[in-house]
């Protein structure tokens, strides 16, 4: 590297971590990605508190990394002639709540272009050119009168976290910010697009609008108005979860803002490495209690811990083995 004349990487680097400083100031509406966070980090948003912990050049290299797939997905949109819009900001707001805001990533639907030629002109390589060619062939033949209006939400991720979404669990986070543009813009579909950044495998989870979604978003945002309006800071959340049938760390604290001003870490690996090898030994404990296996000293020793946390254990154990049993039987 000594001896280079010039370095592309150098540039290349610097300026994926570059970011713009924006003081936080005190708002009244909350973005449409907040939906679904936690409500502590969201107060102190709101109220103009400064972030302890912003986005670190890794955070931001794959923040650009997502924007990147998120562009590729629209190029063969714009090309297969059925992009309406992009980036568009879609605003909803029920009476006596705060307002949401944000915007979409993609609004696609109509009548496809089957002309390849213009989509060749894209200049991208040839994987593009096939999946292209490949989803104008089962449009055409499956809708043949075009398709129904649909917001695409694009979500890129690693491929350790791609397979859960793989198996249709979709981040709630993701369903609520989703459904906000759908209820902006009265379509009654949307999707959210996951793309693995490892291997580039896409998997595509659908929403319905339904009552039970709308209650959800709608809950949400009532109660983040309250909390906003009463003008009192909310509880911390709990730095361990139970969650799909495991225990894990909250990842609303790991990516909090104000990891080290709420809980007290320097940063998210030492928030992790804290309780990595505590979260292994419970999940072993608990997966020998959802077999029915004998427990050790050092079992037992474990779920006296565990209960300090999570005092409906015996509830956990139940959620757990349905967890579990349901699966199985979707592998089978």
């Amino acid at each position: 590297m000594k001896n280079l004349n010039w370095s592309f990487s150098k540039v290349w680097n610097d300026s994926l971590e570059q970011r713009e400083d924006r003081p936080t100031k005190p708002r009244d509406y909350m973005w449409a990605s907040e939906l679904g966070g936690a409500y502590i980090d969201r107060y102190l948003k709101m109220k103009g508190v400064e972030p302890t912990n912003p986005p670190n050049p890794r955070s931001m290299r794959k923040f650009e990394a997502g924007n990147l797939m998120e562009w590729v997905v629209g190029m063969i949109l714009k090309r297969a002639g059925i992009l309406q819009s992009s980036q568009e900001w879609v605003n909803h707001q029920y009476s006596d709540l705060l307002n949401v805001t944000g915007r979409l990533d993609y609004l696609a639907g109509g009548m496809p272009n089957y002309d390849m030629t213009s989509i060749k002109e894209l200049g991208l390589p040839p994987l593009f050119d096939k999946a292209t060619e490949a989803i104008i062939k089962y449009f055409k033949e499956k809708y043949p009168k075009g398709l129904n209006p649909t917001i695409l939400e694009i979500k890129s991720c690693s491929s350790f976290t791609f397979e859960g979404y793989n198996q249709g669990n979709a981040d709630p986070k993701h369903v609520l910010q989703a459904y906000h543009y759908m209820k902006g813009k009265g379509i009654k579909e949307g999707h959210i697009v996951y793309i693995s950044r490892d291997d580039l495998r896409i998997c595509e989870i659908g929403i319905i609008d339904n009552p039970e979604v709308e209650n959800t978003y709608k809950s949400d945002i009532a109660e983040m108005t309250k909390i906003y309006k009463d003008n009192i800071q909310p509880d911390k959340e709990p730095e361990i979860v139970f969650d799909r049938g495991r225990f894990s760390q909250n990842y609303k604290v790991a990516y909090s803002g104000y990891l080290t001003k709420l809980y007290g870490y320097k940063n998210q690996m030492s928030f992790e490495q804290t309780y990595k090898k505590k979260i292994t030994g419970w999940n072993y404990t608990l997966t020998r209690m959802v077999k029915g296996d004998r427990m050790t000293d050092l079992n037992l020793r474990t779920i006296d811990e565990i209960k300090k946390t999570f005092p409906n254990l015996d509830e956990v154990v139940k959620q757990a083995k349905e967890m579990r049993k349901h699966d199985t039987g979707r592998k089978n």
